[in-house]
Order: C-alpha cells, then structure tokens, then sequence
C-alpha cells in the first residue's frame, strides 16, 4: 500500500516514522521549508525508552501524482483547507483517506471535496509535542490509531488499512463503531480544551479553585448531551472516566489546544468548541458554558491576527 502521510508534526510524524522504519512505501508532504529541515537534520523521535533518528522520504506539493492508497491527514483543523487544496492532485481512482485529527466537522469537509465514500473514521491518542521542527517528544508510550468504518460500503478497505499500520509498527485497533468512538474523543477534547482555556490552568490547577469542576462539569454535560442528541450516546463507563480525568486534583492534564495557547499559536478552538455548540444548539441542547468557552477563543484568536 502506498502511502502520503500529510504533515510531519507530533502526530503525522510519530506515526509516519513508525511505518517508515517497518519499510513501509511512505511519503510525507511538507511544506517547502519544512522539507528542507527535515532533509537536512532527518526527523528525531525523544521516547521514554531513548531516541529514534531517521531520514524520511519527502516531497512538496508540486511534485505529487494521483498514485496512492492512502492519504492520512495529521494536521491541524485550521490549515485543512489549504491541505485539501494541496493533496487533491494525490488522489487517485483508489485512494482512500484517514483523517487524524480532533473533533468531526472535518469529515464532512473532506466528504465534500473528495466524497464521503473515500474518507474513513479515525482517531489518534497519544500525548507527543513537537520541540522543534525536526524532533518530536513523546511523553507516555507508543500511542495508538482506531481506524474504523462510516458506512457498511467502507468495511473491507478500513480493514485493509488497519492491518496495513498495525504491520508498519503502528499500535492500531479495529473499530466497527467509530463514529461513537470519536464523539466519545470528541467530547473528551472539547470539554477538556474549554476548561483549560477558560480557566488559564491543567486539571489540576483549575481544581484548586472552588468553582473549577463545577465548570469543568457543566461544559462536559453539554457536551455529552449535544452526543447523545445527536445519536452517539457515551456509555456510562465513558461518562465516568471523562468526569474523572476532568476533576482529577493531582492531575497535570491539559489539551494541545490549552499547549497551543500557552505558546502563541493558533487553536482548534472553533473547530472544536464552536463546533460543539452549534451541533448542540441546533439540535436544541443549551450551551451557555460552551459558548463562554468559544467566545474566550474567539477573543484569543481575534487578538492574535489569527
């Protein structure tokens, strides 16, 4: 199977180095600067067990043609569209595409460009941090991808490609139902970046304010019922386990959209806050402390020129 993995950055790059080393037939898009980095120092993975250097094969936009497999999209929500307009030379009669990324809005983003047919259910879990432009940390492990169908017609490829990561060294599982599974995510990263973002702190330092996991809570229950509105209902263990890791007093947790804020960079902030409040108001579920939430972000990025 042929492979572009779009994007060398904590995701793209972690998992794309873990095929590449297997011998998988990979290519990663980058940008031109990018590339001329990445050439000349390779890419550097800093794991807890020591470091992984490699020299991966890159390319630029210019230079793609519509022969692979699999196209998997590691970027972030904000420079989708320019991706897209990147990658549709890449897409051939057979390709198929993974998106990586947070939230939902994206697969009908790319649905629309590519056809729904081509895009399959995925999500990526692992806390990794780009240090510089050629070295990636990861922090807790090898990290993992849940590939899964959206629709019966998609069964038989995101088979094919779930095997195809798990054989490159990817830690990968099989999902018959993804789409529950990345609202489960989904809900988990908006209410996590919400709380990090509109009380300035981790879990554990917002909960050393009195009305901190109250907070937390409310955005987190808006969330869960904007889900359940729309036909993906967290099972109850879920529920537990995202309450838990939201009011954890001793807990360092924060979501790359509170990192991303912390740094001066842009955030994921509409894609997934703003996102999540328009599903669940136009379903009819209230989200005052969403909308709190997203126009905190708004206000973030409007200051930033972003």
């Amino acid at each position: 199977m042929k492979i572009l993995m779009v994007g060398a950055g904590a995701v793209g790059g972690q998992f794309g180095a873990y095929l590449h080393e297997s011998g998988a037939d990979i290519q990663f898009l980058l940008r031109p600067a990018r590339k001329e980095i990445i050439d000349a120092q390779g890419l550097t993975l800093e794991l807890p067990t020591g470091k992984q250097q490699l020299q991966p094969r890159t390319l630029i936009a210019s230079e793609l043609q519509p022969n692979y497999d699999l196209i998997i999209i590691s970027c972030k929500a904000y420079s989708l569209n320019s991706v897209i307009k990147d990658i549709t030379k890449a897409v051939g009669e057979r390709t198929v595409i993974l998106p990586l990324l947070n939230g939902l809005r994206h697969l009908d983003t790319l649905g629309h460009a590519f056809g729904h047919e081509r895009v399959l259910g995925g999500i990526a879990k692992t806390v990794a941090t780009l240090a510089s432009s050629a070295c990636i940390q990861i922090k807790h492990g090898p990290g993992n991808v849940t590939v899964g169908p959206r629709t019966p017609e998609q069964q038989a490829i995101a088979e094919t490609v779930a095997a195809t990561l798990h054989a490159g060294g990817v830690h990968t599982y099989f999902s018959e139902h993804i789409m529950d599974e990345m609202w489960d995510k989904y809900c988990l990263m908006a209410s996590l970046g919400a709380a990090n973002c509109l009380l300035g702190g981790t879990v554990g330092e917002y909960m050393r304010s009195e009305a901190g996991g109250e907070i937390a809570l409310q955005l987190f229950k808006e969330c869960a019922e904007t889900a359940n509105a729309s036909g993906h209902a967290l099972h109850p263990e879920s529920v537990a386990r995202i309450q838990q890791a939201l009011t954890s007093r001793q807990s360092g947790f924060s979501a790359s959209m509170y990192r991303d804020m912390q740094a001066g960079l842009p955030v994921e902030g509409d894609h997934l806050v703003g996102d999540m409040m328009r599903r669940g108001e136009t379903l009819g579920v209230p989200c005052p402390m969403l909308k709190v939430a997203h126009a905190v972000l708004e206000t973030y990025m409007g200051r930033k020129g972003h």
